[in-house]
């Protein structure tokens, strides 16, 4: 019983992991996405910087923030915001080239949540023959079954015959 738990945890683990690579890939498709479409709003505002500010969309952003019209302070909001996102997204948008252990823990510990949760909510489960998505998912199934193979050993642990002395054998 104990061998066919471990396959079967190796197999989940295996299928699970093998889908990391496209989790991955689709992510970071989803940010150079976004990533055009905050550069496309930004560039009517990007062209006006370009013709009266030398291209700075900061002293740009600072002429409508000090304009008396409350329409153009506005629009100040909505630059600075546009700016912000832009920046942030060129900064994950760095990451799709490191190697896949790192914008795995990239993605675990400090990728925006709610990125993270519009991917996992347009993912579907593929399968694909990658060196990436092979070695993830053989990682996986050997964790999953050393895993299992702990649990098991702890849980049984309680339940093992206690040792005999030598003692007690004559």
């Amino acid at each position: 019983m104990r061998s066919y738990l471990r396959m079967v945890l190796f197999a989940l683990g295996l299928l699970a992991g093998v889908q990391l690579p496209g989790l991955l890939e689709l992510y970071f498709q989803r940010i150079d996405a976004r990533l055009q479409q905050a550069e496309l709003s930004l560039s009517p505002f990007q062209a006006n910087a370009e013709r009266h500010f030398a291209g700075d969309l900061g002293a740009l952003q600072r002429h409508y923030q000090q304009s008396p019209d409350p329409v153009m302070r506005g629009d100040a909001d909505s630059i600075r915001l546009l700016i912000e996102q832009q920046s942030l997204l060129k900064q994950e948008q760095s990451l799709a080239a490191a190697p896949w252990y790192r914008q795995t823990l990239h993605l675990l510990s400090s990728a925006d949540r709610a990125w993270v949760r519009d991917t996992l909510a347009h993912y579907s489960y593929v399968v694909p023959l990658k060196q990436e998505a092979i070695l993830c998912g053989l990682l996986a199934g050997v964790l999953g079954s050393l895993l299992g193979d702990l649990l098991y050993a702890i849980l049984a642990w309680p339940f093992r015959p206690a040792p005999r002395r030598r003692n007690e054998l004559r």
